[in-house]
């Protein structure tokens, strides 16, 4: 139990070096920008594989068994088409354990 703890203390320690001389990281945050209208999840349209996100292209995972109008549903951790992954979703709808996303959720944006 130890060693996991003190490799994540390791880990987060590795990322100071660069803050410490104002270097950020240059990966933007996006959003997921469109939805299946027709099918709305806390207020917002569902997100499936295909649909489009604000780093210029679109979600290219989903749930293969869940498909909303015949595209697989997306939840969090699904990957975006430049390596990043989605990172919000529902609070109350969850597919096979994970929340939902939905138009307006969270992306890590790309990876520099």
């Amino acid at each position: 139990m130890r060693i996991p703890l003190l490799i994540g203390v390791l880990a987060g320690l590795s990322t100071l070096p660069g803050l410490a001389y104002g270097q950020a990281s240059s990966q933007q945050p996006g959003v997921v920008t469109s939805g299946a209208t027709g099918v709305i999840v806390n207020g917002k349209p569902a997100a499936r594989s295909g649909d489009t996100t604000s780093n210029g292209g679109p979600l290219i995972e989903g749930v293969p068994n869940v498909l909303i109008n015949g595209k697989p549903a997306a939840v969090i951790g699904d990957r975006t088409h430049c390596g990043g992954k989605t990172t919000s979703g529902s609070h109350g709808v969850f597919i096979n354990g994970k929340p939902m996303v939905r138009e307006g959720d969270q992306t890590s944006g790309c990876p520099q």
